[in-house]
């Protein structure tokens, strides 16, 4: 069992006159990040992986201070990545365990790859609202399992 998460509700790339990298969340993508601790409660987890740009790391902040675990940052969550390393890292059994927050075109960039590989437990493109949280489980049983949880607040 693994998490993919959309970073939450960051402010507007228009309004932000510095990298786009460094861009934080907003008001509402604070409290959409400290509504992922209890959209993830009960769920065992052992480590904590962004995209390495603020939004992403951000978006996590609230969820290691209650789990006690640092936030590492992960190259291949970055937007500009290929979608085809990411999903060889999370079909890794090392995968078990770990939340990654990335952004929501690499997650609209898994959906077809992952389909032509025959991972079914990819979320669909677009299906994704900001600091939206997808809980996969591939040992569930015969067929993986994908659940939703939406982001609170909603964007």
């Amino acid at each position: 069992m693994f998490v993919l998460v959309r970073h939450a509700h960051a402010g507007e790339k228009m309004g932000w006159h510095g990298r786009d990298a460094d861009r934080p969340l907003s008001t509402l993508g604070y409290w959409q990040a400290r509504g992922l601790v209890a959209a993830l409660g009960g769920i065992e987890l052992r480590a904590l992986f962004a995209s390495p740009t603020a939004r992403c790391r951000q978006t996590l902040l609230p969820l290691a201070a209650a789990r006690g675990l640092r936030i590492d940052d992960h190259p291949l969550l970055a937007a500009d990545t290929p979608p085809d390393e990411l999903l060889t890292v999370l079909e890794a059994p090392e995968a078990d365990g770990v939340v990654f927050c990335t952004h929501g075109e690499v997650l609209d960039a898994l959906a077809d790859p992952a389909r032509a590989r025959g991972a079914v437990w990819v979320p669909p493109a677009a299906s994704t609202a900001k600091g939206g949280a997808w809980i996969v489980d591939r040992n569930a049983g015969p067929a993986p399992t994908l659940q939703y949880r939406p982001p609170t607040p909603p964007n």
